[in-house]
């Protein structure tokens, strides 16, 4: 049998105020929902848990504290492991997905209307608790007046995303790095020493060719299948690099993130006044307004060449939608 979620384990009113804790909470949900994460493993889960429980009870207590026990109860109440066992991996998965939700939870904050979003606290002590807080959006002007969503379209919900470089990286583990100008000397430098290998191997093997008067083998096949596949590799790099030059924005090749994460695009922000340009690795999301499924981002291919755009998962060829990057919505290209 469940625990009652009124237990006061669970729910502990602190001193201080805090009145905004049911919009903290309104976001969380929305953005769960929307995003399509609301049960995405145990993690979210307890994220969902704490927002709904700020919104039932926010009214009137100031502030929502939880204990591990109850929380692994209603949350796992099947688990073996003892409740410090169990949430400590999950807290550390919480604070590396709330840096990663960040960008998208404030912008549902700022579409709803609201001024604060929620931010996940831990409190040390014994026994060790957690808040769900509410914090203020610090949004600017621009983005308190976004463009409201097509009449049948949609709007995207952003969400940043970590990317294994994190390891090595400590600037892209929030999905962003910074635009400096060593990265762009030291990539530069790569992909030139690149093209000089496959151009200068490609020569080797014309010249060597010119000469060769003993029948071809295995091996001399083999090799030049490696050149033509590192020769057509090259070219796609080069039409990826110039795409996110000239375009902002280019779906990001598989192998530069998580095997957990899909549909995840790579924009360059560029300088806004004091600001740096960065890269940035970001996941969008929407819901489907003609079926409600979820709306993910995908290259547009031979139909809409040079294009991204979102397909529904419920039916991707015929619920399709563009994607404005920049005001990051979008209107069905089906005339539904």
């Amino acid at each position: 049998m469940k625990p009652d979620v009124q237990s006061a384990n669970l729910l502990v009113p602190s001193e201080s105020a805090e009145p905004e804790l049911v919009q903290a909470g309104k976001v969380a949900l929305t953005f769960l929902e929307e995003t399509g994460q609301s049960s995405r493993n145990q993690a979210a889960q307890i994220f969902h848990l704490m927002a709904k429980l700020a919104v039932e009870r926010g009214h009137r207590l100031p502030y929502i504290e939880y204990e591990t026990g109850p929380l692994k109860d209603l949350v796992a109440p099947t688990s073996a492991k003892g409740a410090s066992a169990w949430m400590s991996p999950l807290w550390k998965q919480l604070e590396k997905l709330q840096s990663e939700w960040e960008p998208g939870l404030k912008a549902t904050a700022i579409q709803r209307g609201f001024a604060f979003m929620p931010m996940l606290k831990k409190l040390q002590g014994s026994p060790v608790r957690y808040q769900l807080v509410a914090e203020l959006i610090g949004a600017d002007e621009g983005e308190l007046h976004q463009t409201p969503a097509p009449e049948g379209g949609l709007r995207y919900t952003p969400a940043a995303v970590a990317v294994p470089g994190a390891l090595l990286l400590a600037g892209l583990r929030n999905g962003v790095l910074s635009n400096t100008l060593p990265l762009v000397i030291s990539a530069g430098i790569s992909v030139l020493l690149v093209l000089a290998f496959v151009v200068l191997s490609g020569w080797w093997i014309f010249v060597l060719g010119l000469r060769w008067n003993a029948p071809l083998t295995t091996a001399h096949i083999s090799i030049l299948a490696l050149w033509c596949f590192a020769a057509w590799a090259v070219m796609r790099l080069f039409k990826f690099l110039g795409q996110l030059a000239d375009l902002g924005i280019v779906m990001a090749p598989e192998f530069l993130v998580p095997f957990k994460a899909d549909h995840v695009t790579l924009e360059l922000r560029p300088k806004q006044g004091d600001k740096k340009g960065e890269f940035a690795f970001v996941r969008y999301t929407a819901s489907c307004p003609l079926c409600a499924g979820l709306v993910l981002l995908h290259d547009g291919g031979d139909e809409f060449k040079d294009r991204i755009v979102g397909r529904c998962d419920n039916s991707p060829r015929e619920h399709v939608y563009s994607f404005d990057q920049k005001l990051h919505v979008g209107h069905s290209m089906r005339g539904h």
